[in-house]
């Protein structure tokens, strides 16, 4: 019996599927996830501004560290300074954010301040990305900070839990009149900082290892302490 007649359109058809069957499978498409990407982006953006400074961080580094190409990082985030401003207010507003999740309202006011110090003084140590970027704004004059209102405002509830905490102190006796809450918490900060940004030129010129363990502890407890007094509480020894 005759096989019937293949018409044109059939036999396209089936070279068709033949060739397809000879073809690799490719692989499925990732979706898209904007928000992961640009999340990317930034923490490469964190670390390449941190180790180079405004000046010296290369936007194509940046790209490469994300996995990311440079068209995705203009469209998310549109120029090298507009990035370096959200590092800049990305870095601040995790500080802010876990400061507030301390609740020191909620606690008692020698409590609340130990609280605080432990927490600004145990982010520095766990942050050296931050402190590298601080230094690098400094140097530049805080041109770019001044740039966004967004840091400007993130500070300010700080300052008044800082200043409730030591009315209620004074109040009860647990510290003296007349601190102002802005220089106590730049106290903090000096405390929690100099010493590690500082750490190699002084261990150099006094010949200590301020690196070492055992020096951070005493550190530690010596600035705890100094805080302490300055707020006009004597620990016991």
């Amino acid at each position: 019996m005759a096989k019937p007649a293949t018409r044109p359109k059939d036999r396209k058809t089936a070279v068709a599927a033949k060739q397809a069957r000879g073809r690799p499978a490719k692989p499925a498409q990732r979706p898209r996830d904007a928000a992961a990407t640009a999340e990317r982006i930034l923490r490469s953006a964190i670390a390449e501004f941190a180790e180079n400074g405004y000046a010296g961080a290369r936007i194509d580094a940046i790209a490469r560290g994300a996995n990311a190409n440079m068209r995705m990082l203009y469209h998310y985030f549109g120029s090298k300074d507009a990035l370096y401003i959200r590092v800049l207010e990305t870095v601040f507003n995790d500080i802010r954010v876990q400061e507030q999740r301390l609740k020191l309202n909620n606690m008692a006011p020698l409590e609340a301040m130990i609280k605080l110090f432990d927490f600004t003084y145990s982010h520095f140590a766990a942050n050296p990305l931050f402190i590298r970027i601080l230094a690098s704004e400094n140097l530049l004059g805080a041109k770019f900070l001044t740039r966004s209102q967004r840091v400007s405002t993130l500070s300010s509830p700080l300052l008044l839990a800082i200043k409730e905490v030591l009315s209620r102190g004074e109040k009860e006796g647990v510290f003296r009149r007349g601190i102002d809450p802005l220089q106590l918490y730049v106290s903090m900060v000096a405390m929690s900082y100099v010493h590690i940004s500082n750490a190699p030129t002084l261990s150099h010129l006094f010949g200590a290892n301020l690196s070492s363990p055992s020096w951070k502890i005493q550190r530690r407890r010596h600035a705890t302490e100094m805080m302490l007094a300055f707020l006009g509480f004597v620990p016991s020894r």
